[in-house]
């Protein structure tokens, strides 16, 4: 099974946080980037998933 969305979106709290720390060098805010924009298409997933989900059990 897949990530959690509250996980998911737990750890792109934290991204965002480095990404706006002062301390947090071009070099690694990319990094974090790139790995933010794996979470939110992941994030995405999990809605769509569940977005099917609910329309399937509201025909039944």
């Amino acid at each position: 099974m897949g990530a959690r969305y509250e996980d998911l979106i737990r750890d792109l709290r934290e991204i965002v946080k480095k990404i706006e720390a002062d301390e947090t060098g071009l070099e690694e805010s990319i990094v974090l980037y790139e790995r933010g924009a794996v979470l939110v298409k992941q994030c995405e997933e999990v809605l769509s998933a569940a977005e099917l989900k609910v329309t399937s059990l509201g025909r039944d």
